[in-house]
């Protein structure tokens, strides 16, 4: 009798858990990135201005530039930020705010986990006649967390909420934190908000990484992040997978992403993804990689309707049991 009690308590605790979402398409080859100007890519975003057109960025040691791109890879402009230093810079966004079109640069690496704040760079996104080689204007928004050093390699830009998202890299799980982007007008130091744990990225276990290697216990870290066109698509990348996280209308990613089980496209032909953007529709994302020479992907994308999202599944009905 008291197995069958435990039993029925346990079916009744596991409650209700989210259906997982059908990943994203398999890709495609888009084109091959081949400039050295791009040889450490980190961040991806998409142009508000030039329909094909996107802006990406290096990580630390390559300097405070900024380059167009097409959507092949090929480099066809560079930039200057003027005052931004680039100590780390890891991702990058673009979306439309209080009637203009903007840049997010994010200053967040930290891979020894010893910096006292990070910083975002904030700028008007260069204009299509604009021929200048250097971009004023860029502001800071120089920030902490609430528990310690975190090393974050993907951000997003929320503009339901106005706020940025950030999702660190080497905590199991990941944690996403939120700021403000009001931030920009504070001359204060901001502490950024947690906001819930990532749920559902699976580890590599200890045979995996005696069968793949020692750097493949790495393949689960986060390095982008993207908010498709109507905000309910949450878009992970790691180096070895893409992962799609959903919410309904309305709701608050803490509260969506409580026991999700995302969608999951490998990554394939990438030595180091690491960064993620969609087009001006999100018909497509694309993906890329440090180490240049290397392939630029194409993925289609779908958006989900509401009456697509993932519902809940209720778990079985489970009568309980009947004792003489």
């Amino acid at each position: 009798m008291r197995d069958w009690l435990i039993l029925w308590l346990l079916v009744l605790s596991l409650g209700v858990n989210a259906a997982p979402l059908r990943p994203v398409a398999r890709p495609a080859i888009a084109g091959i990135v081949t400039d050295p100007a791009l040889g450490e890519l980190s961040g991806l975003a998409v142009s508000r201005y030039q329909r094909d057109r996107y802006w990406a960025i290096n990580d630390g040691g390559n300097g405070n530039r900024l380059v167009l791109i097409n959507g092949r890879g090929r480099v066809l402009r560079q930039y200057r930020v003027a005052g931004a230093e680039n100590i780390d810079w890891e991702d990058l966004a673009s979306f439309r705010w209080r009637d203009r079109n903007w840049l997010l640069i994010a200053d967040t690496g930290d891979n020894s986990g010893k910096r006292d704040f990070a910083t975002f760079w904030l700028l008007p996104e260069p204009a299509k006649n604009n021929h200048q080689s250097v971009l004023e204007g860029a502001r800071p928004i120089h920030f902490r967390y609430p528990d310690a050093p975190h090393d974050v390699e993907a951000i997003t830009v929320d503009i339901s909420t106005q706020d940025i998202l950030l999702l660190t890299k080497r905590t199991v799980p990941p944690v996403l934190f939120r700021l403000p982007l009001s931030s920009v007008d504070s001359k204060e130091m901001t502490t950024a908000t947690r906001l819930s744990p990532l749920p559902n990225i699976p580890q590599p276990t200890e045979s995996e990484i005696i069968r793949d290697g020692k750097l493949s216990r790495f393949r689960s870290q986060t390095t982008a992040m993207a908010l498709d066109c109507n905000g309910r698509g949450l878009l992970v990348l790691t180096y070895d997978a893409l992962y799609r996280y959903s919410r309904r209308t309305g709701q608050n990613w803490s509260e969506a992403l409580a026991r999700q089980r995302p969608g999951r496209s490998a990554i394939l032909f990438l030595p180091q993804a690491e960064a993620l953007a969609f087009d001006q529709k999100c018909k497509n994302l694309l993906v890329g990689s440090e180490k240049a020479p290397v392939p630029l992907l194409r993925f289609r994308y779908r958006m989900l309707t509401e009456r697509k999202l993932a519902r809940p599944i209720a778990a079985p009905r489970v009568e309980p049991p009947k004792f003489p």
